[in-house]
């Protein structure tokens, strides 16, 4: 499995609302959750980073809740809102080092590779043709993967999975917890995937990513965990066979440790909550 499809596997981006945002009298506000905009005509500003000089042309992902209210100084602006679910910001690990305004300008030269799926997007929102909701759903999650493929190849974030994942030698080690999360991965095993020293793996694996290899390990476990829990096919005894756990106490332990609640509790306010 590539790198990125890894991921992908687990967390599958899924558009929820896209069009064009309305500026209203106090200004806009974006949808809950991760946001892909793109500033066809116009200039723009964040009111939560002022600092953030966003002209026309521009490919934004606000990936942050607390980023939601804009302002425009411009008479005819023409933003295109991409309103994404890539499953719970607490559970998927490309939000845990991800900065809130990820931002690739219009002049980037590398940007080529997104511009043809921008402007397909762009066209099918402006032509309310057969099939449009459809068409414009999956040209989104497209864009999306495209954008994290390009911040991938040109390593532009410094921290976090994606920075990871942009490594080629950690990228082998990630890939490996993702896919084989039942194998028990050591700091030896894992730098043999990555063909590097344990001491240098697991020191630059911290630089990078953010967190030692096995408290990544952990925590890659215990999304999977919640989203066995969640979907409540299996019991927990197969779930953690799964994870590769030696007993059920070792996994109740961990995941007491790292959720808050037991197993069950967990599965039981999902339950409620999809219910409710």
């Amino acid at each position: 499995m590539d790198r990125l499809s890894s991921l992908l596997q687990t967390f599958t981006p899924t558009a929820r609302q896209i069009g064009m945002l309305e500026y209203g009298p106090h200004g806009m506000l974006l949808p809950e959750g991760s946001n892909i905009l793109f500033l066809n005509k116009g200039q723009l500003s964040i009111d939560e980073a002022p600092e953030t000089d966003i002209r026309c042309g521009d490919l934004l992902w606000i990936t942050h809740d607390d980023y939601r209210t804009l302002s425009s100084q411009s008479e005819d602006l023409q933003l295109l809102c991409c309103n994404m679910d890539f499953g719970p910001s607490q559970l998927n690990p490309v939000f845990d080092k991800l900065p809130p305004v990820v931002q690739i300008h219009a002049d980037d030269q590398a940007r080529e590779t997104l511009n043809p799926t921008l402007q397909l997007l762009l066209l099918e929102s402006m032509q309310h043709r057969c099939g449009h909701e459809t068409v414009l759903n999956r040209l989104a999650e497209v864009l999306l993967v495209h954008m994290l493929r390009f911040l991938m190849k040109h390593q532009l974030l410094e921290y976090g999975v994606i920075a990871g994942l942009s490594d080629i030698r950690l990228a082998r080690a990630i890939t490996a917890m993702h896919s084989q999360p039942e194998q028990r991965w050591s700091v030896e095993t894992l730098a043999n995937e990555a063909g590097m020293s344990r001491t240098a793996f697991n020191q630059h694996f911290r630089d990078t990513v953010g967190c030692p290899p096995g408290e990544y390990l952990t925590r890659w476990r215990m999304r999977l965990a919640c989203q066995l829990l969640e979907n409540n096919h299996l019991s927990i005894g197969q779930i953690v066979d799964q994870l590769g756990y030696l007993s059920d106490t070792a996994f109740f332990r961990a995941f007491r440790k790292s959720v808050g609640v037991s197993p069950g509790q967990y599965r039981q306010q999902a339950l409620t909550h999809q219910g409710g």
